[in-house]
């Protein structure tokens, strides 16, 4: 059984998605929110393994915000759904670590095929799409690959900012500069971003 949350700011929506996914038997909505706040709270609270997420929240990308709140977790998967065809609301969601992301104009019997995959762990970006998202995502400069790098190794803030002749502060700087570029809340998946794109090549 596939526990799912859904995260969409119209109310009528909403329950017309909890209504048609819930009717699923192998699907239990365990709830709907309507913001980035009540969301988080549902996911913590309830568990779901899957959670489908509008992008817009309030007239803002506030579902992107919601699933970098959980980036770097390995459940629930967000599937994030939009009515805008934008490779940049495709590359953040990519790079925060959405499975999936669908249209809002898509049939009913696509979401639920790829809720199904998304619950199986299964990340659902054909690769036109992941080119798309690629194109989007703009490329570390020199000196910020040299800082991931450096934290992939393990080192600290200080230690980079030490290596690297500069002050702890502007590590500081560049951590979130980074972390708010690319959609991430700690070092381990920016780390494993940088090895995702290829920017960097793992240790060892």
């Amino acid at each position: 059984m596939i526990r799912l949350v859904i995260v969409e700011d119209h109310q009528a929506i909403a329950d017309g998605l909890a209504a048609l996914l819930g009717a699923e038997p192998d699907i239990t909505v365990i709830g709907t929110a309507d913001d980035r706040t009540t969301g988080r709270t549902l996911i913590e609270q309830g568990d779901p393994d899957v959670v489908l997420c509008d992008v817009m929240q309030g007239g803002e990308d506030g579902g992107l915000d919601l699933l970098g709140d959980f980036a770097g977790r390995d459940r629930p998967a967000f599937v994030m759904y939009s009515a805008y065809n934008s490779t940049a609301f495709l590359a953040k969601a990519i790079a925060r670590g959405a499975v999936a992301y669908v249209s809002k104009l898509a049939p009913a019997e696509a979401i639920v095929k790829v809720l199904h995959e998304a619950a199986d762990g299964h990340r659902v970006f054909g690769p036109d799409m992941l080119r798309a998202a690629r194109r989007a995502l703009p490329a570390p400069t020199a000196r910020e690959l040299e800082t991931i790098q450096l934290i992939e190794q393990g080192s600290t803030n200080q230690e980079v900012a030490a290596r690297m002749g500069i002050r702890l502060k502007t590590v500081e700087s560049q951590m979130r500069r980074l972390f708010d570029r690319y959609g991430v809340s700690n070092r381990s998946s920016l780390v494993h971003l940088a090895r995702r794109e290829g920017w960097i090549k793992p240790e060892g």
